[in-house]
């Protein structure tokens, strides 16, 4: 595999410099009694005036000014099994996503009101920014079709459904944003004459045309660079290698292999590989485009072009990739605990790094960070301090901007949200 390195960073940023522990402002506005869902995926959103509350009952829309409730949607499943995702100021709501044995459920609403715009149901749901894929089965995962819908009005955009099934594997972390799609979108197939079973390929989101390019399925990520079919194993190797993470990329028109290589998954405190390329499962790729964060053999933090099979630039120190967007990217120590670093995407230069901020690593209480405008949030549990604390950033110089006590909940370029307690309650908190 070629391994051009076109930057390379080596010095060291000065450590940021903090405020110290500013006082627990009080919140533009508290709701009482709403216990937020506190799984690795559960976040809270705007859409317009709107503010996305997953509580472990129903997902809540409240007025952004005042937070009082515009509406509800309770899940018509027991227990309750649902997402959701945002697209401008609409918001589709699923239940029963990815379960083989009911039909996923659908239902786009207008978030401003809470009215329906359409429903739907299907064996599985794939959502995009523009489109939502319905997929049927006929034979559990076997002899499936994939039918692109619009987003907002549910009509189809293909003359006739693709035969395979449609995957949402892209790159970037969303924070329950409905991706953005890809002019290819990766969709496994049926197809007597590959060697492979059930092979991918890449259909085109425009036409619903399924390109001839064939690859092998691994059971890991699936996603398209360019022209290029992307696929990944994270458990490719073991031993002294064992962070590896094959990546191949086959041509999707031609089905030529372009390249085949590795780059490796950062490893927790105690020594494990973190496998993924990102914290937890929901986060496959950290980065942007084609291009997506990942680590060098020897644990220094790097940027992958997916289109080339290069590494753009490799930078200084170690670490793990844990957040970013199309400016920066954050890494961390070790997946699971240690110092923050933020590096400028472009470039690779490291803008700053703190101190770990002693958050509990244990699954239950790891991590949550979201980068949003012009700062970098963090959120987990302290000891020290007895509860959940939210860290607010810089995103230019890593001072520290604000603190507040409870649980990151979500958080966007004006504001943050986070769960508290108050007289004994749980209470969500909306931060101006």
């Amino acid at each position: 595999m070629p391994d051009n390195v076109v930057r390379t960073t080596t010095s060291a940023a000065t450590p940021a410099t903090t405020t110290g522990h500013p006082a627990n402002p009080e919140p533009t506005w508290s709701k009482a009694g709403l216990d937020f869902d506190h799984s690795a995926d559960s976040w809270i959103s705007v859409a317009g005036s709107a503010v996305l509350v997953s509580s472990e009952e129903a997902l809540v829309a409240v007025d952004r000014a005042t937070g009082r409730e515009l509406w509800r949607r309770v899940p018509k499943t027991k227990p309750s099994d649902y997402s959701y995702a945002v697209s401008g100021d609409t918001v589709v709501f699923l239940e029963n996503e990815g379960k083989p044995s009911e039909p996923a459920l659908v239902e786009v609403i207008e978030a401003a009101d809470g009215r329906t715009l359409w429903q739907a149901s299907a064996d599985d749901v794939v959502v995009f920014d523009k489109a939502i894929y319905m997929v049927e089965c006929a034979r559990g995962r076997d002899d499936c079709t994939s039918l692109r819908l619009d987003i907002r009005s549910g009509a189809p955009t293909w003359p006739a459904p693709a035969r395979g099934s449609v995957d949402g594997d892209t790159v970037g972390v969303w924070h329950r944003r409905a991706p953005a799609e890809p002019a290819l979108v990766a969709i496994a197939v049926e197809d007597p004459a590959s060697a492979a079973e059930r092979p991918w390929a890449l259909v085109e989101a425009a036409k619903g045309t399924v390109l001839p390019g064939r690859a092998e399925h691994h059971a890991w990520y699936n996603l398209a660079a360019g022209d290029l079919l992307v696929i990944t194993d994270h458990h490719a190797s073991s031993g002294s290698d064992e962070c590896r993470v094959a990546i191949t990329a086959t041509d999707a028109r031609g089905g030529a292999e372009r390249y085949s290589g590795a780059v490796y998954s950062g490893r927790r405190k105690n020594g494990e590989c973190q496998n993924m390329l990102g914290p937890d499962f929901g986060t496959q790729f950290v980065g942007a485009g084609t291009r997506i964060a990942a680590v060098t053999d020897s644990g220094a933090p790097q940027l992958f072009d997916l289109a080339t099979g290069t590494t753009v630039w490799t930078g200084s120190g170690t670490g793990s990739p844990l957040d970013g967007d199309d400016r920066s990217l954050l890494f961390s120590e070790f997946a699971d605990q240690g110092a923050l670093s933020l590096f400028d995407i472009e470039t690779g230069a490291m803008k700053w790094t703190v101190p770990d901020p002693g958050f509990e690593s244990t699954a239950m209480r790891q991590r949550r960070t979201i980068i949003a405008g012009d700062r970098v949030v963090v959120g987990g549990f302290l000891t020290a301090e007895g509860g959940y604390v939210t860290v607010v950033f810089d995103r230019e110089s890593g001072r520290e901007l604000q603190r507040y006590r409870g649980y990151l909940c979500g958080a966007g370029t004006d504001w943050v949200a986070v769960q508290a307690e108050r007289d004994g309650r749980p209470a969500l908190e909306f931060h101006r």
